[in-house]
């Protein structure tokens, strides 16, 4: 599902969604206290970034037992950790796509620091011609992409979040996402143009009754940057 997973510091809703992330993940980047996070699950990141302002000291401990690379810098700076490691992970100095888009995981992305998750939300939209990206905190899924594109939601995919209920939402990160078509829903569109700022793609769900599952929806658009997201109905 990801070709790359960076790893922040934030809070994790749902552990077996957050550990399928992070295993389907063909490289790892811990930034910070998302170190702390892999080192639950015993494992070892490709690379490792940050001011180190949270990360333990049995995690600092582990990374030179593991010797894995380590780019440090300083606290007071001009850029967030995960605006960092975008860039350093799409500078294509370090990590190999073979000349694909690459998918990029913000996991542990979602918690209580509402600045950082917009920030991030943000960098997504910013980079989203050069990756699609994926924000996770194990339980919530979002996708924040580019078109043309076509996509079916496929979340949740763990045993223990089928026993809830999903709903999904889309929106316009770009002033307008062209030619919007949704499909296998409760409420559907038709080559519509969403426009930023405005309500309608909340709160939809499969259009089977048991809506348990997502995976059938289908989203596609032309043109623009959309945001989808995947929840459980509270």
């Amino acid at each position: 599902m990801l070709d790359i997973a960076i790893v922040l510091s934030g809070e994790i809703a749902d552990r077996e969604g957050f550990n399928y992330l992070v295993h389907s993940a063909t490289y790892l980047v811990a930034v910070d206290g998302g170190l702390n996070h892999l080192i639950d699950l015993d494992l070892k990141p490709d690379l490792f970034l940050g001011d180190f302002d949270s990360v333990s000291n049995n995690a600092l401990t582990k990374i030179e037992q593991w010797q894995i690379e380590i780019m440090k810098f300083p606290r007071q700076k001009n850029f967030t950790d995960s605006e960092l490691a975008i860039e350093e992970i799409l500078s294509g100095q370090r990590f190999d796509f073979k000349g694909t888009k690459p998918v990029i995981g913000l996991l542990a992305a979602f918690g209580s620091r509402y600045d950082h998750l917009l920030n991030n939300q943000l960098l997504a939209k910013r980079f989203s011609t050069q990756a699609d990206f994926i924000l996770s905190d194990g339980l919530v899924l979002q996708w924040i992409l580019t078109g043309p594109r076509k996509l079916k939601l496929n979340w949740p995919c763990t045993a223990s979040n089928l026993t809830k209920k999903y709903i999904f939402s889309i929106l316009a990160l770009s002033d307008v996402v062209k030619n919007v078509t949704i499909s296998n829903s409760q409420y559907t569109l038709k080559q519509h143009d969403l426009k930023s700022g405005h309500s309608l793609g909340i709160s939809n769900f499969a259009k089977n009754a048991d809506y348990k599952r997502t995976a059938a929806v289908e989203i596609s658009f032309d043109e623009g940057c959309l945001s989808g997201i995947v929840l459980p109905e509270i």
